[in-house]
């Protein structure tokens, strides 16, 4: 059962990131452009530690934001149980 909500979250939060994105495709993009900009100028090994890091990042802040997602939902589910 807790592996079924976890795959429905997931599916949640990407559908909220993809609704996001498609908000507010000029802010994306001109995040593009800056971080290409910033990598262009960069040697090659400062490239790769930087985009490695970056990788490492978004996949630490999904993680974040999964379990915030999550706690908000039991949270939900308990307000919810007190007030019924």
């Amino acid at each position: 059962m807790e592996d079924l909500l976890e795959q429905i979250i997931c599916d949640r939060i990407e559908i909220l990131s993809n609704a996001r994105f498609d908000e507010t495709p000029h802010e994306a993009k001109e995040l593009n452009l800056n971080m290409k900009d910033i990598l262009d100028r960069m040697d090659e090994e400062s490239k790769v530690a930087m985009e490695q890091f970056w990788n490492e990042w978004v996949m630490q802040s999904a993680v974040e934001n999964r379990y915030l997602y999550l706690a908000g939902m039991k949270d939900g589910a308990s307000v919810l149980a007190l007030i019924l």
